[in-house]
């Protein structure tokens, strides 16, 4: 005998989210890199934030980019990179973390 109301999610048990199916096009080619600076605020990346990066994806001049300069990483779009900085990969997703 079953009392109350039935759940909303009921008849959805086994449709889960995989977050590998739905933002890693490139598995071998992906690296993760979490964000300590309040830097990139500019950008709408904060401190806290996961970035999503592939190393396999086409950069075109309007990429969003890690870059390594000055023995540190560093966020920018790829045609506002100068010298001889190095391309550690295209971020393909920010995942926002919630402050309480």
């Amino acid at each position: 005998m079953t009392t109350g109301f039935p759940s909303p999610a009921q008849g959805y048990e086994d449709n889960r989210f995989d977050l590998n199916t739905l933002y890693i096009k490139h598995p071998a080619a992906t690296v993760f890199m979490t964000v300590d600076t309040n830097r990139y605020n500019n950008m709408c990346i904060f401190n806290g934030d996961l970035l999503i990066i592939d190393r396999a994806k086409k950069i075109t001049p309007n990429s969003l980019v890690v870059y390594e300069s000055d023995g540190e990483f560093v966020i920018g779009r790829a045609c506002n990179i100068k010298g001889e900085s190095v391309i550690t990969g295209a971020i393909i997703t920010v995942i926002h973390t919630v402050k309480s």
